[in-house]
Formats: C-alpha cells, sequence, structure tokens
C-alpha cells in the first residue's frame, strides 16, 4: 500500500491489485476495458476510483498536481495484471429463488486440468476476438452450482464446492450465467487473467512463445495436451483430466526441464567426440 497525502489527509492506496477490493475492482472495469482516445482521461478516472475522489474534488486539482500522483495508476494501466485473490466466490445471475454459482478459489487453486483446457480456449478466444459469447463460455466453464453433498467437514470432502465439472452442462450453466452484469463478468476474466499470468510466472518453461505456438497448432488446444499426458503419471483421459492444474502443469514442466538437459548433454558428448 502507498500512503498519499490528499487534501492534507493521509490516504492509503493500493499498490497492487490484490490490495484491491472488491466494490474498487467492480468499479474500475468499465474504466479499465473502455477504449479512450484521451489516455489521461482514463488515468484520471482510475485515479479518482483508487484515492475516492469525488468528481467535484478532482476537477479542481491542477494540472501539475494529478502528474505528481499519475504513477499510483501504473500498476494498473502498465503492468500485467496480477489479481489472483477470488473477490467473487459467488454470483447469482438474478433474484431469489435464483441458485448461487460457485467459483474456484484464489489462484485457480482447485481448478482440474479439464476444466483449465475448456477455460482457457474461451480465454484465449475472448482476449483475442472480443466477441461477448466467448466471455460468457469462460464464465460458464469456471462457475457452476453447489454439488449436492456439500460437507466442507467431512473426512472425504475435495476442497471444492461446486458441482463437477462436466463439459457437457457448460452451454447450460453459460446461458444462465449470460445475464451477470457487465462489470461482474470483466471482472471474472480479469481475475483469470491474473491467475494465468501467475501460472505462466511459475511455470515458464510450459508458457514459452514455442510452448505456446505447439499448443495452439491444435484445433483443441489444452485437450491436445491431456490426450498426449494420458496413460503416463496420472492414469487414463478422465483420471488425468481430473488432476489439479497445478499438479499437471508442475510435472510439464519438470518434464520439459528434463528433455532440455538431456539434450545439452547430447550435445556436449557429441562435440566432446568430434
Amino acid at each position: 500500500m502507498h500512503t498519499v497525502i490528499i487534501n492534507s489527509k493521509a490516504k492509503q492506496v493500493a499498490s497492487t491489485w490484490d490490495e484491491l477490493g472488491p466494490v474498487q475492482v467492480k468499479r474500475l472495469m468499465p474504466t479499465l476495458y473502455h477504449r479512450y482516445t484521451d489516455l489521461n482521461q482514463q488515468r484520471v478516472e482510475v485515479l479518482e476510483i483508487l484515492l475516492g475522489l469525488s468528481r467535484p474534488f478532482s476537477l479542481r486539482l491542477t494540472p501539475v498536481q494529478w502528474l505528481e500522483i499519475f504513477w499510483l495508476a501504473d500498476f494498473l494501466l502498465n503492468q500485467p495484471v496480477t489479481l489472483t485473490t477470488q473477490l467473487l466466490p459467488r454470483v447469482r445471475p438474478g433474484r431469489w429463488p435464483i441458485a448461487w454459482y460457485y467459483g474456484p478459489d484464489d489462484a485457480l487453486s482447485n481448478l482440474s486440468f479439464l476444466e483449465f483446457a475448456f477455460a482457457d480456449a474461451y480465454f484465449m478466444a475472448y482476449a483475442q476476438i472480443g466477441e461477448e459469447k466467448w466471455l460468457n463460455l469462460l464464465i460458464g466453464t469456471l462457475y457452476r452450482p453447489q454439488c449436492t453433498r456439500y460437507r466442507p467437514r467431512a473426512t472425504d470432502y475435495n476442497g471444492d464446492r461446486r458441482q463437477a465439472f462436466n463439459e457437457h452442462l457448460i452451454e447450460l450453466h453459460t446461458a444462465r450465467l449470460a445475464k451477470l452484469p457487465s462489470a461482474i463478468k470483466l471482472l471474472i476474466f480479469t481475475w483469470y487473467r491474473g491467475c494465468r499470468h501467475a501460472l505462466e510466472q511459475r511455470y515458464q518453461l510450459v508458457f514459452t512463445p514455442s510452448s505456446q505456438e505447439q499448443v495452439r497448432s491444435h484445433a483443441d488446444g489444452w485437450a491436445y495436451v491431456l490426450r498426449e499426458m494420458s496413460g503416463q503419471a496420472f492414469g487414463n483421459f478422465d483420471e488425468t483430466g481430473k488432476q489439479y492444474i497445478d499438479i499437471v502443469l508442475s510435472k510439464m514442466n519438470d518434464d520439459i526441464a528434463r528433455a532440455e538437459e538431456l539434450r545439452r548433454q547430447q550435445e556436449a558428448q557429441q562435440r566432446a567426440t568430434t
């Protein structure tokens, strides 16, 4: 957190995504994703939300005063999204008696690899194309109703409040969750974006440009990787797909590292014998 003095009063201002509150993040979404012709205006509106400034008060600030605090918005406007805290653990696409839908935990920690294969395809499609249907499908993949026997203290509780992932029900959940407000949808997209960035940093060998190009070269993306890994360390296709994403990506990262080390050793032996 940063401490700034505004109107002779000290204010605590978030310096990272995970220091933002859910209300702040929801208010930021339209501003962050709006296409501004004047980027300074976007920065001013972001700072109004970060600092809790009213529009009449912000209009009284001079250009010099704005320039002195413009840097406070850099982590939102000029740096990768790093939001991994789950700010929307549940959503409801309407009023009671419509059921709540529950999302994954912080940092996608309870996301299965099969679920990730679908979610990431929809995420990439929305990021590249911008059509709302892909955003709706992403949300319909991640958010599901509560499982029938939700017993968090039971010895067989698997740590996931949601119904088990079923790719055949994505369209059903998507149709219901499409009614969510735009700011909520963009927050979920942004959160997934931050979680994915964290995965890229943690498993850098898996997310190199060449590795990602290999994934994109197949029509079904990560599902191709899942098929290739089936029958190995984690069992058949279904068993591998149910593994948590961190477990699978960690194994992939280790395998790539071992393959690279083996390649370097072979090249060294070849040079030694020539």
